[in-house]
């Protein structure tokens, strides 16, 4: 059975359920005893974004190659609870075992490093193989830097970043 499949037991008919944290709670439970893994769960919330921190033995699974199953997990989920409220304005931010942070974390220092060099050389730098969200905290992160700016390029899978001086 399929990811997909375990989540039309309702034939897809919408259930109208109040968005909130047990409701949150209730679908990553399920979907967690549905993949067969051992692993607990915290959510948080704020306003209309909800914080999935998920600690797991089975965390090099969960996440996947680049963060590739923690991405259809978070798409899993949002989905299914948009299905269950019939409600599109929010979000779930999926993490497990830390994951996404350090993630952020090594971005973070890398658009720091690379925009040093380019503040010194005048000469901007590209950043391929970015994910979109990705590529929205290194603008965030750079958004107040006094000698760079930057811009993303290209169309879908070949999109990319570039950092240059302003």
């Amino acid at each position: 059975m399929g990811l997909i499949n375990i989540y039309q037991k309702n034939g897809g008919r919408v259930a109208n359920k109040k968005l909130d944290e047990n409701l949150v709670a209730q679908n990553v439970k399920e979907l967690i005893e549905k993949l067969g893994v051992s692993a607990t769960a915290e959510i948080s919330r704020q306003n209309r974004t909800f914080f999935i921190d998920i600690a797991s033995n089975d965390s090099p699974v969960l996440i996947g190659k680049h963060g590739s199953n923690l991405e259809s997990l978070q798409f899993v989920l949002a989905v299914r609870i948009k299905q269950q409220t019939a409600e599109e304005d929010f979000e779930i931010f999926l993490d497990i075992d830390g994951w996404r942070k350090l993630r952020e974390e090594k971005l973070t220092k890398l658009a720091t490093s690379i925009a040093q060099r380019v503040a010194e050389s005048s000469k901007g730098e590209p950043i391929y193989n970015l994910k979109a969200y990705e590529r929205r905290l290194i603008h965030t992160i750079l958004a107040d830097h006094p000698k760079v700016t930057t811009v993303s390029e290209g169309e879908g899978e070949g999109r990319y970043l570039i950092i240059k001086p302003k």
